[in-house]
């Protein structure tokens, strides 16, 4: 790291820590806050690093905001956070945490393996080559018992709900299907729910909201929440231990199994193989079991084709990046929560700006209320501005959607939004609605329901456009003029 820890900030770190109790889970402390290390405090802003990309991807969307909170606490005024990645954090964190008991791959280093090296039918090399940190494990279920399933609710982010949620069109079919399996968990249609999308589009949220509604229905049944690497680092501490009969045993007796991110289960045989295992007993059982990931199941790279088939086997459905109206709603629902007002045009500027995903279009408010807070200024365009920096990035660069591209061709053929998810059928606007949706299946990994969705449409009327253009675009000049010209502009956005 750039400088070295000071005692004063180590301090204030611990005592940040101590406020994390009762806003933040206990172990979702124990696994991912200890992994962070304080760097500096300056002013309004506390810069916060981690190791790896990883970590950080996995702590901002879940208790950035919690950790806020804490700092706000402790400190006794509110400051932003900025989580930066530090290889150097790593090692920063064993020289502070002083001879405690060796984690979990440097134990298991220690002992011999020679004689049980196919234990799990992982060789001691296999196992050698996860690399697993000791804190990426949920305990085990105590052999002879079957209790509650591990932390349950604890592990469901309190803020994560149906009622928080905003819906729209990038969303709509995703949250049905997720109110459908809430409503009644472990139907074969509709098992497994696999989510699909781009980072902090709501997936995790969603799959959230659905762990909430069934414990609220259902108190008596078990979920479970887990990132698929801690399933993975807790597989092999099974290994390592020789305790495989109650990691099963934990696993096969859970009502609703919640997965996040399984598309890193790509390339890992063994965890495979056991995932494998868990997935067809659960759907014996009737357990529901919802997996998130960040692109369809035959799109993950290394995935076996059982679980690819398994995957497909229920709903899979995406989340596109929020239309500018849901934006707006997101941004709307955000100031009333923090219980803050924002004028009007604030809401249009940002939304208007910041248009990735939801966790940006978020932090970028609370970046803003922190900072007008802390700076004693008022909440208006300028402060917008001075506040959020990188956030209002200029228009170029951003992921292509289909609004970006309704947009391009309804100017293009001087129609409207309206008359183009119409049901009108005259030539003026049929084609260039299937131009849009042609488009929209070329430039964006968007299925084809959704694209019919968002066009009012069957996904058959989607193919069928699709095709009738490709053909034109092979055939007719003038067609494949346009299909590149409209391609570029919607590119250059």
């Amino acid at each position: 790291m750039s400088e070295e820890m000071t005692p004063a900030i180590e301090s204030q770190w611990q005592k940040i820590l101590e406020k994390t109790d009762g806003i933040i889970p206990k172990d979702a402390v124990k696994q991912w806050i200890s992994r962070i290390v304080p760097v500096s405090l300056d002013g309004n802003e506390l810069v916060l690093a981690v190791a790896d990309s990883f970590t950080k991807q996995y702590i901002e969307p879940r208790y950035l905001v919690l950790l806020e909170d804490a700092v706000q606490h402790a400190l006794g005024a509110p400051y932003m956070i900025t989580l930066i990645v530090d290889r150097a954090a790593g090692a920063a964190k064993k020289e502070t945490s002083g001879k405690k008991e060796p984690p979990v791959e440097k134990a298991a280093a220690q002992e011999p393996r020679k004689k049980d090296a196919h234990i799990g039918h992982m060789t001691a090399e296999e196992i050698d080559d996860y690399n697993v940190p000791a804190q990426g494990s949920l305990p085990l279920t105590p052999s002879g018992e079957t209790g509650a399933a591990p932390d349950d609710a604890s592990t469901l982010n309190p803020k994560y709900t149906f009622d928080a949620f905003v819906m729209g069109r990038s969303n709509q079919f995703s949250y049905s299907m997720a109110k459908a399996v809430a409503d009644a968990p472990g139907l074969p249609s509709h098992n497994p729910l696999f989510i699909y999308g781009g980072v902090g589009l709501g997936k995790t949220h969603l799959m959230h909201a659905v762990g909430h509604k069934i414990l609220a229905d259902h108190p008596e049944k078990r979920v479970l929440y887990i990132a698929s690497t801690d399933f993975t680092n807790e597989f092999i501490r099974s290994i390592r231990e020789k305790n495989m009969d109650a990691f099963r045993k934990k696993y096969y007796s859970i009502d609703v199994l919640l997965i996040d991110d399984i598309q890193f289960f790509g390339g890992q045989e063994q965890t495979q193989t056991e995932f494998f295992q868990t997935f067809n007993k659960l759907r014996d059982n009737g357990s529901q079991i919802i997996l998130t990931s960040d692109r369809q199941p035959q799109d993950v790279k290394g995935l076996e084709d059982r679980l690819i088939s398994r995957f497909a086997g229920g709903v899979v459905v995406d989340i596109q990046p929020p239309e500018f109206e849901t934006r707006v709603a997101i941004l709307q629902k955000k100031a009333q929560t923090e219980e803050v007002d924002i004028p009007e045009d604030v809401v249009t500027y940002i939304a208007s700006r910041v248009d990735s995903n939801i966790r940006e279009l978020e932090g970028a408010l609370t970046r803003l209320i922190k900072y007008a807070s802390t700076m004693r200024m008022p909440i208006d365009e300028t402060t917008c501005v001075a506040a959020l920096g990188n956030y209002l990035r200029g228009e170029k660069g951003r992921r292509i959607t289909m609004e970006m591209i309704e947009r391009i061709v309804c100017t293009h053929f001087k129609v409207t939004s309206e008359d183009i998810r119409s049901s009108k059928r005259s030539n003026d606007i049929a084609y260039p609605r299937q131009i849009a949706m042609y488009l929209c299946h070329e430039l964006t990994e968007v299925s084809w329901p959704t694209i019919g969705g968002f066009f009012n449409r069957d996904h058959s009327t989607v193919i069928h456009a699709h095709k009738k253009i490709q053909n034109l675009t092979d055939s007719d000049p003038a067609t494949k003029a346009l299909i590149e010209s409209l391609s570029i502009q919607i590119k250059g956005i």
